[in-house]
């Protein structure tokens, strides 16, 4: 027998040495009783060192050196879709999706190559009250990143050719809305609780006969009055020195000193006269309706936020809440609803969404309808309380998840004009809240009788059932959301 083989033959019949078991790791002794809980650990937001480039940029730094990787995010206030001037309907949108499209001398493709071999990602875009901008790159490649960055934010070439293709393809978009039946939805919610024309009623793409005159020169007249150096905040996260990063963007976005650039007007947002409580677009043979149920909910700095959380978590936050619990598991009529508050700078809307099987559309919202009208008159039980607060404590560190969600969070803060330090508190606002306090918040803020309905179904199997839920008259739309001429 040759050597090899003899080796061969003598590892395979040695007896093999057991490899560490995670349950040896364990502190646990008796694998056959449910251990005792431990005390629950007390999460500790992470801290933000606050700085400001020499242009006005505020800078937020968190530093998280678990990683050799950083996360970026810059925010634009004034630079979102509640600036769009009159008559031209997405030209923040449109300005924002521009910027990565030639840049500092690169053309579009460069600035994808360049990115790619930086092993970094960059998107860019706008919601309401501001533009964004965030970046995730490798901490070995910062520097370089941040410069490609800063000509994209600082130096946007604004290409005629380029800009008609984004427009084209934005174009192309907002004619297949018609395809898009919860976008529908919730353009009429919108429009419906602020008015269609207002800031924050108007959809964020715009529609397609106003977005037709948007141009590129529109685009750059934007850019140039609302990407103001001296309202944006940039938070990083990440494995980085704040102060070796303050001197490397001083040299860079801190240079940068536009002119002609404005601050924003304060977005008023108010309640519109709303003429029908139940808008309707007909989508023939639809297996479900897309519904949308809302109102203006408060303000981001209402003293009733821990309050309002809890009622929305407890109405419809997550598989237990009272929404997903009746409307799937026990009438089996849809896959998922939710009911989300959308904070601005100025009251967002609160939103209950789903999508009904068709032939249980009206049931369904009437049960919906019957579940918010409960909450303004009856304490929620005390373990369903608990439950619904501690669904939102212990969902807290996912807000610091990642260096990207981390930013995010700093990034809203700033925007809202809160404290840095703002969820340090979080969790003990939570705890403070009392049965009294959901209903009292039910009552005042969400009343049923208030709330508008949106839906997007086949009408003639659903609208028998529709007329019997006191609604009153529809006003009725066609498929883009237009109204529908008698």
């Amino acid at each position: 027998m040759n050597r090899l083989i003899m080796v061969t033959a003598l590892v395979m019949s040695a007896p093999a040495l057991a490899a560490p078991s995670v349950f040896d790791r364990s502190e646990i002794k008796d694998w056959t009783k449910q251990p005792e809980p431990t005390t629950e650990p007390t999460f500790k937001p992470p801290v933000a060192q606050k700085l400001r480039l020499k242009n006005g940029v505020q800078l937020l730094v968190v530093e998280n050196h678990k990683l050799p990787i950083v996360s970026l995010a810059l925010v634009v206030p004034g630079a979102g879709f509640a600036a769009d001037p009159k008559g031209k309907g997405g030209l923040a949108s449109f300005t924002a999706d521009l910027l990565d499209e030639g840049a500092g001398g690169l053309s579009a493709i460069a600035i994808a190559e360049e990115t790619d071999r930086l092993g970094a990602s960059i998107g860019i875009g706008a919601d309401a009250d501001a533009a964004y901008v965030t970046v995730s790159t490798l901490a070995k490649t910062l520097d370089q990143t941040i410069d490609l960055a800063t000509k994209l934010v600082t130096q946007p070439a604004f290409d005629d050719k380029e800009a008609e293709r984004v427009h084209g393809d934005r174009a192309t978009s907002l004619e297949l809305r018609r395809d898009r039946p919860r976008e529908v939805a919730q353009m009429l919610l919108a429009g419906a609780i602020y008015g269609p024309q207002s800031a924050y009623g108007h959809p964020g793409a715009g529609v397609r006969e106003e977005f037709a005159s948007v141009t590129v020169a529109d685009a750059r007249a934007f850019y140039k009055e609302t990407w103001n150096p001296a309202v944006m905040t940039l938070v990083i996260a990440g494995d980085v020195d704040p102060k070796a990063l303050q001197a490397k963007l001083d040299a860079s976005l801190g240079a940068w000193k536009p002119s002609g650039a404005k601050r924003g007007k304060p977005v008023s947002a108010a309640a519109a006269k709303v003429p029908s409580r139940l808008l309707l677009v007909d989508r023939a043979g639809a297996a479900q309706s897309d519904v949308r149920i809302g109102l203006l909910g408060p303000g981001r700095k209402d003293p009733r936020f821990f309050a309002f959380e809890v009622y929305r978590t407890t109405l419809g936050d997550g598989f237990t809440s009272r929404l997903v619990q009746r409307l799937r598991e026990q009438l089996g009529i849809t896959y998922g609803a939710n009911a989300s508050m959308d904070w601005r700078v100025a009251r967002g809307p609160f939103v209950i969404s789903t999508a009904i099987v068709t032939p249980a559309t009206g049931q369904g919202i009437f049960e919906t309808l019957k579940m918010v009208e409960e909450l303004t008159t009856t304490d929620v039980p005390a373990a369903e309380l608990d439950k619904s607060k501690q669904n939102l404590i212990r969902a807290l560190p996912a807000r610091f998840e990642t260096n990207a969600s981390t930013a995010d969070t700093f990034a809203e803060l700033a925007l809202q004009g809160l404290p840095i330090d703002w969820y340090a508190r979080y969790a003990d606002g939570i705890r403070k809240v009392t049965a009294k306090d959901v209903k009292a918040v039910a009552k005042a803020a969400v009343p049923a009788r208030s709330v508008i309905v949106s839906i997007v179904g086949d009408l003639a199997k659903i609208r028998a059932d529709l007329d019997k839920l006191g609604l009153g008259e529809p006003v009725l739309f066609d498929l883009h959301g237009a109204p529908v001429k008698k």
